[in-house]
């Protein structure tokens, strides 16, 4: 299974990704931030270090697909509805489940979340700033999601997961 956490920064796609990882340990977790700090040595957040981390990702999770792991993408806002669609074909390729699960809270909630993590972040780039501008070029999914609203209940967030990952449908 490849599951997708999508959403602008601050949304909560790490913590619930995290929380899901808790119930689920057999899950591989491929994150942006951790490859990015492992791959580049000063990273400099532009588009084609993040696009290069990207293709990475993609091809990483179809590696461990293909060797029938369960895979978390973590880290990613994944705006591009055009990204999205090359998880689900790496997903299709390999016969593997695809669900994406969307994260959404307040724009206070996520900018509060920004703030309080300022300096312990990975992304260096995380700000105010990014918030705007991946929120101003964010595409809705041709896939189906799950879209969780982090303002609410953790646990009532994590069932819901875990009901569309057994389930498959939102």
């Amino acid at each position: 299974m490849l599951v997708v956490f999508r959403g602008l920064p601050g949304t909560g796609k790490s913590f619930l990704a995290r929380k899901l990882l808790q119930r689920r340990p057999g899950f591989l977790v491929l994150s942006r931030d951790r490859l990015r700090a492992t791959v580049v040595p000063r990273p400099t957040f532009g588009p084609e270090e993040k696009g290069l981390v990207d293709d990475m990702i993609v091809l990483m999770a179809g590696f461990l697909l293909a060797r029938d792991r369960d895979v978390v993408i973590d880290g990613m806002a994944l705006s591009s509805a055009k990204r999205l669609q090359e998880f689900a074909q790496a997903a299709r390729a390999h016969g593997a489940p695809f669900r994406i699960v969307e994260c959404v809270c307040a724009e206070k909630t996520a900018l509060s979340r920004i703030g309080s993590d300022r300096g312990a972040h990975p992304a260096g780039d995380r700000g105010g700033k990014l918030y705007f501008e991946v929120k101003a070029r964010f595409e809705p999914s041709a896939e189906p999601v799950l879209r969780v609203d982090t303002d609410g209940e953790t646990e009532a967030n994590v069932r819901a997961i875990l009901a569309y990952l057994d389930a498959g449908q939102p």
